[in-house]
């Protein structure tokens, strides 16, 4: 089989992720698509991220019958941190018999020189590439290397959700149903309170202002 594999925290999933995910499995001709679910990304912090069974239980359920869809925790299992090189490395002993391809975004695409060893992932498996935007144009000079020009463009991000959570937002249709109501329910992202803002003081009198009460302006917030 044909199988793209998407590495991502999945924290939340949203519906950026299955579009383009359905867009790549039905118009490029793989028989699956793999849903990597990283433990922790090794360039990003642990905070706010959701415990990885809860994100498996939401993309699972977000993933539904769907036959070419699939989640894969194989990096729960290895030690930590967890590069990409070593994931499909693994995974191409594992299933000798299937072809694995790289699906990942061009803001990744523009740091990938600094991923571990990606020179090996470029000789070894086939990369694919999906516009975000943002970003500049996608320059490449690989054979293993494409790039999806007409990939559907739906830019919402995890991190833009977690923050609408934090200020008390409803964002419950940027994701699959029901998965708005399971990030309440596990209180995974609290509302931040804002400080309150101290007045500022001064040394100065403060002018007196006559006031008409039959002119005073009310505006709504």
């Amino acid at each position: 089989m044909k199988i793209g594999i998407f590495p991502g925290s999945f924290n939340p999933v949203h519906i950026g992720h299955l579009a383009l995910a359905n867009y790549i499995a039905e118009f490029n001709d793989f028989d699956e698509i793999w849903f990597l679910i990283t433990p922790q990304n090794p360039t990003k912090g642990k905070n706010d991220l959701m415990e990885k069974e809860l994100r498996l239980s939401l993309l699972e359920k977000a993933i539904g019958d769907y036959p070419k869809f699939k989640a894969c925790t194989i990096e729960w299992e290895m030690p930590q941190p967890t590069y990409t090189v070593n994931t499909l490395q693994k995974l191409r002993i594992m299933h000798p018999e299937d072809t694995f391809e790289l699906i990942i975004g061009s803001d990744n695409w523009e740091t990938f020189h600094r991923w571990k060893d990606y020179q090996t992932i470029l000789k070894n498996f086939k990369t694919i590439i999906y516009p975000r935007l943002g970003t500049g144009k996608v320059i490449y000079n690989h054979p293993n290397v494409k790039v999806l020009r007409n990939a559907p463009k739906i830019e919402i991000s995890s991190s833009s959700i977690r923050r609408a959570f934090k200020t008390g937002k409803d964002v419950r249709f940027y994701m699959p149903t029901g998965t708005y109501e399971e990030i309440i329910a596990n209180n995974c992202f609290e509302v931040e309170v804002p400080e309150p803002q101290q007045p500022e003081t001064t040394d100065e009198k403060p002018a007196e202002v006559e006031v008409n009460n039959n002119s005073a302006e009310i505006l709504s917030e």
